[in-house]
C-alpha cells in the first residue's frame, strides 16, 4: 500500500500543477460572471431601499410604490424581487411608513392578479392602478375620522404615485438592462434626473459630522452630469435641488448656486476631471460666501463639495463614458452611433453580398441546361420508339422475340425508319428492309411512327424554346447579381472611407466660416466623387454653389459641382449633393410628327442622364402606326430606361426587352430600337442598333454614318445586339432618326445620300434647329406627304465649362495626396 502511494504520488501532483491555472481561470471567470449577474439586482435593490426612505415632509411617501409598480411591469413579478428592499428602507424611516408601504405593495399585487388574471396588462395601467392603491392605503391609514386635509393628503399620495410611475417608465429600462436605443431624448434624461433626485431624498436625516449625505450626493450627481454638457448638467442640477427643497435639504439660494455652478462645469465637460472638481469647489465656496455671511453654512457647503469632488475623482471613468454615450452631442455618443452605424453598414453589405450570391446561384441553375441537341434528340427518339412499341407491339405475338433477344436490332430498324420518314418530308416514306422483314404489323407500325414523330418534332421545338428562355433568364439573373454586387461594392467603399477625410472637410468649411450640420462622404474615387452636406436651408443654394463646391474642388483637385439640392418645403435642414463635374456635357432636342398628321405617333424617343457619367439617347419605332405602335415603342423605351438606370448592361437590357415583347402576347409585336450611350468623361459613344435606321455624326461639313443589320426586337427569341463604338469630339452633333425620316427619299436619290447631304447643308449648331430643319426637309422630300411617323433626335457634345475657380486653403491638405500616401504605405 505504501509503495503504491509512493508510485502514484507524483502523478496527482503533476496533474494538480497543470490544472491549477485552468481551475484558477475558471474560478476567476465564474466570480466575474457572478459579480456581473448580481450587479443589477444590487442596483435595483439599493434604489428601492433609498426610495423607501424618501418622503415629502414626512407626510406622503409615493416614491417606493411607484418604483415597485414600474419594475414589476417592466421586469415581471419574478424578477422584481429586489424592489422589495423598499419595504426595509421604509421601516428604517419609520414603522408607520414601513407598514403602509407593505400594505400598499400587497394590495397592488392582489389587485393586479385579480384585474389582469387572463390577459396581459398594458403598461399604462400600472401607474393608474398603483396610484389608486396608494390613495386607498393612505386614506385607510387615517382611520375612520377623516378631515379634509387628510383626504387631500391621500389624494396627493395617489396622484404623486401615478405621476412618478409615469416618469419612471421613461427611464427604469436603463437600470434593468433593457435599453432599446443609445440615444436618450431630453424628456428621458429629465426622467433619470427626477429618479436620481427621488433617490437622494432617501438620504434625509443622514449626516456625517454635520454634513448631510444628501448634499454630498447632490453635488456628486451634478459633477457627473457636468461631463455630459451644459444642458443636462444645468437642468439636472436645478431639478435635483428643487426636489431637495421638498425634504428641506436645500434652499432657493442653494438651487441658484448649484444651477450656475453646473452651467460653468458643463462648459468644461472636456477638461480634466481634477480641473472640473477644483472649479466646482471654488465656485461653491465663492457663491456661498456671497449670500451666506456665516461660517457654519460655508463649512457645510465646502465640506459637501469637497467630499463630492473626491467621489467624482474616484468614480470609474467607464461610468462617465457610459453616461456620455447616452447623451446626444457628446463625442462618446457620436462615436457610439458611428460604431453602431458601421455594424449596421457591415451587416447590410453582408446581406447584399448574400443576395448577389443567391442570384448567381439561380443564374447557374437556369444556365445549367443538361445535355445538348444530340442528347435531346436521342432521348426524344427513344421516347418515340417506346410509345410506338407500347401502342403497336403490346398485342403482337412476336413481342418477346423482337424486344427480347433481338431488342437492339429492332430498335435500330425503327430508328432508321424514323430517319427515312423525316427525310421524306411530306411524302410517303417506305420502311427500311430491316423493319419490313421483322415486323408483321407493318401498316400500323408506320402510321404510329409518323404520328409519334410529329409529336416529337413539336416537343423538340418547345423544349428548345424553353432552353433558350432559361438561358435568357440566366443572363438576366446574372445581370441582377452584377447590379447587386456593384451596390455592395459601393457600400464597402463607403465603409472604407476614412473618418479623417470627413474631419478635414468639416474643418475646412469651418475655416471659411461655414458651419454645417453633417458631412457624409459617399465616394472619393477620382471622377466619381459624391459628397452630401447637410446645412441650414436659408441661402443653401448660394452657399453650395459659391463656397462649398469651390472649396471641395480645391481639396480634391478636380472640379466639383452641385449635383442635387434637396430643400424641404417647410424649412429645416437641406441636403446638397456634390459630385465630380463631367468633362463633357450634352444638349439634346427632338422633333416628332405622326403619320398623316395624326395626334398619336408610333415612335417614342428619350434623352436621359443615366448617372455615373453616362447619357443615353434612344428612338423606338413600333410596328405600324397609331396607338398600338405607340404602346409597343413606349413600353420598350420605359423598360430600357429603368433597366439601365438600375445598372444593367446595355446588351442585357435589350435582350430583356426582347424577351418581354416575345412573351407578353401571342400576337405579333415588334419594335426597332436605336440607342446611343455617351460617356461624359471621355466622350466615347456606344451605338446599339436593333433593326433601326442608320445614325449620323455631323462633324463640321463631314457626316459619318453608323449602321447595323440586326432584326427588330420581339420577332426572334434570341437576337444579336450590334454595338458600334465611336470617339466623339467637342462640337460633334449626334443625330438619330426613325424609319419615317430615313425612307423619305426623293426620287432617284439613295436614302443615305440625301440625309448626309441634308445634314451637311444645315449650318446651325443648335440641336433643336437641326432636328426641326431635318424633319422639314424630310416632309418636303415626300412632296408634303407624311407617309410614316417621323422622329429625329439630335445631341451636341461640348466641353464642360467650369463655373468657378477652386478655393485652396493653406492649412487644409489635399485629400488626393493623403490618399496617395495611404496607398503607398
Amino acid at each position: 500500500m505504501v509503495g503504491k502511494r509512493r508510485r502514484s504520488g507524483p502523478k496527482p501532483f503533476l496533474t494538480e500543477r497543470n490544472q491549477a491555472p485552468k481551475h484558477a481561470a475558471r474560478s476567476k471567470h465564474v466570480s466575474r460572471a457572478a459579480v456581473r449577474a448580481w450587479r443589477r439586482p444590487v442596483l435595483i435593490g439599493s434604489l428601492a431601499f433609498l426610495l423607501g426612505r424618501a418622503s415629502i415632509d414626512h407626510a406622503v411617501a409615493p416614491f417606493a410604490l411607484a418604483y415597485f409598480a414600474v419594475v414589476m411591469a417592466l421586469a415581471g413579478e419574478r424578477r422584481a424581487w429586489p424592489a422589495y428592499a423598499g419595504i426595509l428602507g421604509a421601516f428604517t424611516a419609520g414603522v408607520e411608513q414601513g407598514l403602509e408601504l407593505t400594505a400598499a405593495i400587497v394590495l397592488y399585487k392582489l389587485a393586479h392578479r385579480i384585474i389582469f388574471r387572463r390577459k396581459t396588462a398594458d403598461l399604462i395601467w400600472a401607474p393608474i392602478l398603483a396610484g389608486s392603491v396608494g390613495f386607498v392605503v393612505h386614506l385607510a391609514s387615517f382611520g375612520t375620522s377623516l378631515t379634509v386635509a387628510e383626504g387631500l393628503l391621500a389624494f396627493s399620495q395617489g396622484a404623486l404615485v401615478t405621476i412618478l410611475a409615469l416618469i419612471f417608465l421613461q427611464c427604469i429600462h436603463l437600470f434593468l438592462g433593457q435599453e432599446l436605443t443609445r440615444t436618450l431624448r431630453y424628456e428621458q434624461i429629465m426622467s433619470v434626473v427626477i429618479l436620481i433626485a427621488s433617490v437622494i431624498m432617501g438620504f434625509d436625516g443622514l449626516a456625517i459630522r454635520g454634513v448631510p449625505l444628501a448634499l454630498v450626493a447632490i453635488d456628486w450627481i451634478v459633477l457627473v452630469l457636468s461631463a455630459t454638457g451644459i444642458g443636462a448638467a444645468a437642468a439636472g442640477a436645478v431639478a435635483i435641488s428643487m426636489l431637495s427643497l421638498l425634504s428641506h435639504e436645500a434652499s432657493l439660494m442653494e438651487v441658484a448656486v448649484l444651477g450656475f455652478i453646473a452651467l460653468i462645469c458643463g462648459l468644461m465637460r472636456d477638461a480634466n476631471r481634477f480641473v472640473v472638481s477644483a472649479t466646482f469647489v471654488a465656485g461653491v465656496g465663492a457663491l456661498t460666501l456671497a449670500y451666506a455671511h456665516a461660517y457654519a453654512p460655508l463649512f457645510v457647503q465646502m465640506s459637501a463639495a469637497a467630499a463630492a469632488s473626491v467621489l467624482y475623482l474616484l468614480t470609474p471613468r467607464s461610468l462617465v463614458v457610459e453616461l456620455r454615450s447616452f447623451v446626444p452631442g457628446t463625442p462618446e455618443h457620436s462615436a457610439d452611433e458611428r460604431l453602431r452605424a458601421e455594424r449596421v453598414h457591415a451587416l447590410m453589405t453582408e446581406k447584399i453580398h448574400e443576395v448577389s450570391q443567391i442570384f448567381e446561384e439561380l443564374a447557374d441553375t437556369f444556365s445549367d441546361v443538361s445535355g445538348n441537341d444530340y442528347l435531346l434528340m436521342r432521348d426524344l427518339v427513344t421516347q418515340t420508339i417506346q410509345k410506338t412499341r407500347d401502342s403497336v407491339c403490346s398485342l403482337c405475338p412476336r413481342q418477346t422475340l423482337c424486344w427480347g433477344r433481338e431488342m437492339l436490332q429492332t430498335y435500330n430498324a425503327m430508328k432508321h425508319t424514323l430517319v427515312n420518314i423525316e427525310s421524306a418530308g411530306g411524302r410517303r416514306a417506305a420502311p427500311t428492309p430491316e423493319l419490313r422483314d421483322r415486323c408483321i404489323r407493318l401498316d400500323p407500325m408506320m402510321s404510329t411512327l409518323r404520328y409519334n414523330l410529329d409529336l416529337t418534332h413539336r416537343d423538340y421545338k418547345w423544349l428548345k424554346k424553353m432552353m433558350e428562355e432559361r438561358k435568357l433568364v440566366a443572363h438576366q439573373l446574372a445581370g441582377v447579381a452584377d447590379v447587386v454586387r456593384a451596390i455592395a461594392k459601393e457600400l464597402e467603399m463607403e465603409q472604407k472611407t476614412l473618418l479623417s477625410d470627413r474631419e478635414k472637410i468639416v474643418s475646412a468649411l469651418e475655416e471659411l466660416g461655414l458651419y454645417v450640420d453633417d458631412v457624409r462622404i459617399l465616394s472619393l474615387e477620382p471622377g466619381r466623387v459624391e459628397i452630401e452636406v447637410v446645412q441650414p436651408s436659408e441661402s443653401a443654394h448660394e452657399t453650395s454653389a459659391r463656397m462649398i463646391a469651390p472649396l471641395l474642388s480645391g481639396i480634391l483637385g478636380e472640379h466639383i459641382t452641385v449635383a442635387k439640392l434637396n430643400v424641404p418645403p417647410h424649412g429645416g435642414p437641406c441636403t446638397a449633393t456634390f459630385a465630380s463635374a463631367r468633362q463633357y456635357q450634352v444638349h439634346s432636342a427632338a422633333m416628332a410628327i405622326a403619320k398623316d398628321g395624326r395626334p398619336v405617333s408610333g415612335d417614342t424617343h428619350t434623352a436621359v442622364d443615366l448617372g455615373n457619367g453616362r447619357y443615353a439617347l434612344a428612338i423606338s419605332d413600333g410596328m405600324g402606326n397609331g396607338e398600338r405602335a405607340k404602346q409597343e415603342s413606349k413600353s420598350a423605351i420605359d423598360l430600357l430606361k429603368r433597366l439601365m438606370k438600375a445598372g444593367f448592361d446595355e446588351k442585357l437590357a435589350v435582350r430583356t426587352i426582347n424577351s418581354a415583347l416575345v412573351l407578353r402576347s401571342r400576337e405579333e409585336m415588334f419594335t426597332t430600337l436605336d440607342m446611343a450611350v455617351i460617356d461624359l468623361f471621355h466622350a466615347k459613344c456606344e451605338f446599339l442598333k436593333v433593326g433601326s435606321a442608320p445614325s449620323y455624326i455631323k462633324r463640321g461639313q463631314e457626316v459619318i454614318k453608323v449602321t447595323g443589320n440586326s432584326v427588330p426586337i420581339g420577332i426572334l427569341e434570341e437576337i444579336e445586339v450590334q454595338t458600334i463604338e465611336a470617339q466623339l469630339l467637342p462640337g460633334d452633333v449626334l443625330v438619330l432618326v426613325s424609319d419615317g425620316v430615313y425612307d423619305a427619299t426623293p426620287e432617284g436619290v439613295q436614302a443615305d445620300d440625301w440625309i448626309q447631304a441634308a445634314l451637311a447643308q444645315i449650318k446651325s449648331s443648335d440641336p433643336q434647329a437641326i432636328v426641326d430643319e431635318l424633319v422639314e426637309m424630310a416632309v418636303e422630300a415626300s412632296h408634303g406627304k407624311i407617309r410614316d411617323d417621323m422622329t429625329a433626335v439630335a445631341a451636341v457634345i461640348e466641353r464642360y465649362q467650369e463655373q468657378w475657380a477652386a478655393i485652396r486653403l493653406p492649412n487644409v491638405p489635399s485629400l488626393r495626396s493623403a490618399e496617395r500616401k495611404r496607398r503607398m504605405a
